[in-house]
C-alpha cells in the first residue's frame, strides 16, 4: 500500500484481494514503481484474501503468479527498475526471482521490542458497552490475548515456536557488518504494557462506508487509531524499541481513509504501520498494530480455537448467548502473530515518492521478496501449499467439547497460528515452518578420496520433534533427499568438501545447516601380485661360469631329502652379492582332494620371501610360512614341500635351484 494519512501502512491482512489491484487509491506520496506501478506488476504486498472458497484461493495465486512472472520477464529482457538505486540490489539477481526468498533492502529489523497492549473497548457500564452495536471485551479475551504475549515473552529465543525464524533476518549496523536478527520480545501482563481504555469512539458522520454484518457500531478511522496510539504511548518511549497493538471490540468497523472504501472485513483483518518522526530515520516512528475483532470473521479466522472455554458449564453458558467460548482470542491470537513477526522483520516499509531524486524522499525497509510480500504474507497459496497455512498439528486440547487441535505450544499453553516463511526451509518444502529445528550432520573420520565416507544426520531434528526427511546438497549441483538419517558417498578426490543439509519434521519445518570438512588423499593401491614362475627344473650355464650346484653351495642351502623345522623362521641359507644380488624364495606344498577314482593333486604356496642386495652386501636367506602352511603343518606333523630359489646376478644372469624339503613341527 502507499502512504495514507502520512503513514506506511504494511502487512495488511485482507479478506479480498481486488484491493491489490488498484495502485492508485491510496493518498499521499504516491508507492514506489517497485511496489506496483509497473504494467502488470501488481501491488500485493501485505495483502491475505480470504479462504473460504476454491476462487479466492485462485484468485491470489494468480496475483502472486502474475507478479513473479513479471519479474522473470524484467530480469530476462534486462530492463532496469525505475530509482533502483534506492533499491537493494538483492531484488535485481536472478536467485531471488528463482528462490522466491525474502531479502534484505537494508534498514533495522526490531531486537527485543517491547509489546503494548491497547484494549480500546469505549465506554461500559456494569460490563456492557454503551456504545450502539458495541459488545464489550470479555475478560477471557484480554485475559487470554495478554497471556499470549507473556507467553512469547517468556520463551525468547526457543526454537519450539514460529517466532524462532526471526533471527535469520539480520540488519546492518553503523559499521555495515550485518548483524544476525533475533527472537525477543518483551511484554509483562500489568500496568506497563496492558491498557483497558473506555474513551469514547469518535463519530463520523459519513464516508466510513465499512457497514457489514460484523461492523454495524462505530467506525475508526486510520488516523483514529493512530490518535489512539499516541495518547497511550505519551508517557512510553517510542521508536524501534515499541510496538503498540490496538485491539477494538466486536461491532467495531474501521476504514483507511474516509469513503476510501477500503475497510475492516472487506479489505482487511489487520494491518501493521507506524507514524512519525522525518518519514525514513529509523527510530523516528511510532510503530503500531490495529487489530480488529475478527471472531467467526470469514478469511480471518480459521475456525480452530484451542483456548475455548474448558468447563461444561462455561460451554453451555456460552452457547445460549450465542457466544465464542474463547471470545474470540483465538482468531485475533492468530493474526497478532502474523502481524508482529512482519513488523519485526520490516518495522518501517519501503516506500519512495515516484520521482524520488535522494535517499531521504524513501524510507529504508527490511526484508521483503521481489514482489514485495512480507514473511507472513509469503505463507498463503501458492507459496505455502506443501503442508498448507497451518501445518501440521501437534496435538488436540481434549478437556472441553469437542476436541480442538493446537499447533504451537507456548509456555506450555496451546495456540494455532499460522506458519512464516523461512529462507533456511527452501521453496522446496514451500518455505514456511511453524517451528524451526536442528540441522546437523558428522563425517566418518579418516575420510579419504575414492574411499565411501559415512554422512550421519541421526542429531538432527528437536525432542519430541524428529527429523523425518533429509536433503544432501553437494558442491557439483547434486541433491539427493531420503528419508534416512545416514548415506554413503565417494568423493573423488581429496582436498575441502563442502556440503549442505536440510532436514524436515513431518510437519514440514525445516533447518538448513553447510559443513566444511577435509578429505584425505585416495589411498595407494597395492602393487600387483607378481606373475608366476614356471616350473621349468633347469641347471643353467652362467656368464661367470657357475653352476647351479656350485651357487647352492655358495648359499648353503639344504640338500633335497632334508627335514626342516617348521615352526617360526625357517633357516635357508645366506647370500652376499655377487654373484647373489637378488633371491626369491618359493615354498609349495601338495594338497590331493577328491574321492576315490577322482582325486585332483594341486600345488598350493605355502610361503614367500624376497631380498635385494647392494653391492658386497650379505643377507640370511629364511622365510616364515603363511596361514595356510601352518595349518596344513599343525595337521599332517610332517609337510612334504618342494623349494624353488631364483636367484638374480650383478650382471643380469638367473639361476634357480630347486630342492624337495620335509617340514615337521
Amino acid at each position: 500500500m502507499g502512504r495514507v494519512s502520512s503513514i506506511v501502512l504494511r502487512a495488511m491482512v485482507c479478506v479480498c484481494a481486488a484491493l491489490a489491484l488498484t495502485a492508485g487509491a491510496a493518498r499521499g506520496a504516491e508507492p514506489h514503481p517497485h511496489v506496483g506501478r509497473l504494467p502488470g506488476y501488481p501491488v500485493i504486498r501485505g495483502v491475505v484474501p480470504v479462504l473460504e472458497s476454491g476462487a479466492a484461493v485462485s484468485a491470489h495465486e494468480q496475483l502472486v503468479n502474475g507478479a513473479f512472472a513479471a519479474v522473470r520477464a524484467r530480469e530476462a529482457g534486462g530492463l532496469a527498475e525505475p530509482n533502483e538505486k534506492f533499491l537493494s540490489k538483492c531484488d535485481s539477481e536472478a536467485s531471488f526471482v528463482a528462490t522466491q526468498d525474502m531479502c534484505y533492502r537494508g534498514g533495522p529489523v526490531l531486537r527485543d521490542p517491547t509489546i503494548h497492549l491497547i484494549f480500546w473497548q469505549g465506554p461500559v457500564v456494569a460490563g456492557v458497552s454503551t456504545e450502539t452495536n458495541v459488545e464489550a471485551f470479555t475478560a477471557s479475551y484480554i485475559e487470554t490475548v495478554a497471556r499470549y504475549f507473556e507467553d512469547v515473552s517468556h520463551d525468547n529465543g526457543a526454537q519450539t515456536n514460529v517466532f524462532a525464524v526471526d533471527p535469520q533476518y539480520f540488519d546492518e549496523n553503523s559499521k555495515g557488518e550485518l548483524v544476525p536478527g533475533e527472537y525477543a520480545l518483551s511484554f509483562e501482563n500489568g500496568p506497563a504494557d496492558v491498557t483497558v481504555d473506555p474513551t469514547p469512539f469518535p463519530k463520523h458522520v459519513s464516508g466510513c462506508s465499512d457497514n457489514t454484518e460484523f461492523s454495524q457500531g462505530p467506525c475508526l478511522l486510520d488516523s483514529d487509531i493512530q490518535a489512539e496510539v499516541e495518547k497511550v504511548a505519551k508517557s512510553s518511549t517510542k521508536g524501534l524499541g515499541d510496538l503498540y497493538v490496538v485491539l477494538t471490540p466486536k461491532g467495531v468497523g474501521g476504514c483507511f481513509e474516509a469513503e476510501s472504501g477500503e475497510c475492516a472485513y472487506r479489505q482487511y483483518c489487520a494491518y501493521h504501520g507506524d507514524f512519525g518522526g522525518d518519514g525514513h530515520t529509523p527510530g523516528d516512528q511510532t510503530l503500531y498494530v490495529d487489530l480488529p475483532y475478527l471472531g467467526e470473521v470469514p478469511g480471518c479466522d480459521s475456525g480452530v480455537h484451542p483456548n475455548e472455554a474448558f468447563s461444561e458449564k462455561e460451554e453451555e453458558e456460552a452457547e445460549q448467548e450465542n457466544e465464542l467460548l474463547d471470545g474470540g482470542a483465538d482468531a485475533v491470537i492468530d493474526t497478532a502473530s502474523h502481524e508482529v513477526n512482519e513488523a519485526i522483520a520490516d518495522p518501517i516499509g519501503s516506500q519512495c515518492a515516484t520521482n524520488a531524486k535522494k535517499a531521504s524522499e524513501c524510507e529504508r525497509n527490511a526484508w521483503t521478496d521481489v514482489i514485495g510480500q512480507e514473511m507472513g504474507d509469503k505463507c498463503l497459496p501458492p507459496e505455502s501449499t506443501v503442508f498448507g497455512i497451518y501445518g501440521g498439528a501437534l496435538g488436540e486440547v481434549v478437556l472441553g467439547r469437542p476436541a480442538r487441535a493446537y499447533n504451537q505450544e507456548i509456555n506450555g499453553h496451546p495456540y494455532y497460528t499460522q506458519r512464516e516463511w523461512s529462507n533456511e526451509a527452501g521453496l522446496e518444502q514451500g518455505g514456511c515452518v511453524q517451528r524451526v529445528i536442528n540441522a546437523r550432520f558428522t563425517v566418518s573420520t579418516g575420510a579419504r578420496a575414492t574411499v565411501p565416507v559415512m554422512l550421519d544426520a541421526s542429531s538432527s531434528g528437536a525432542s519430541g520433534d524428529p527429523a523425518v526427511y533429509f536433503v544432501w546438497t553437494f558442491v557439483n549441483g547434486e541433491q539427493l533427499g531420503t528419508e534416512s538419517p545416514t548415506i554413503s558417498r565417494t568423493f573423488p578426490r581429496g582436498g575441502e568438501e563442502v556440503v549442505g543439509l536440510t532436514a524436515y519434521d513431518g510437519s514440514g519445518n525445516a533447518e538448513t545447516t553447510v559443513g566444511a570438512f577435509i578429505v584425505g588423499a585416495a589411498p595407494i593401491p597395492p602393487p600387483p601380485p607378481p606373475a608366476p614362475t614356471p616350473l621349468v627344473i633347469k641347471e643353467p650355464v652362467t656368464p661367470g661360469h657357475i653352476t647351479s650346484a656350485e651357487l647352492a653351495r655358495r648359499l648353503g642351502l639344504p640338500v633335497s631329502g632334508k627335514k626342516l623345522s617348521g615352526v617360526g623362521s625357517i633357516a635357508l641359507g645366506h647370500a652376499e652379492c655377487p654373484p647373489a644380488c637378488g633371491v626369491t624364495l618359493r615354498l609349495y606344498a601338495k594338497v590331493t582332494t577328491g574321492a576315490r577314482g577322482r582325486r585332483v593333486t594341486k600345488r598350493v604356496s605355502i610361503g614367500t620371501a624376497h631380498l635385494t642386495l647392494a653391492a658386497k652386501g650379505t643377507a640370511t636367506l629364511g622365510l616364515s610360512l603363511n596361514a595356510k602352511g601352518r595349518a596344513m603343518l599343525h595337521k599332517l606333523h610332517n609337510l612334504t614341500c618342494k623349494l624353488i630359489v631364483t636367484v638374480e646376478g650383478q650382471e643380469g644372469g638367473t639361476w634357480q635351484i630347486v630342492r624337495s624339503l620335509t617340514l615337521t613341527r
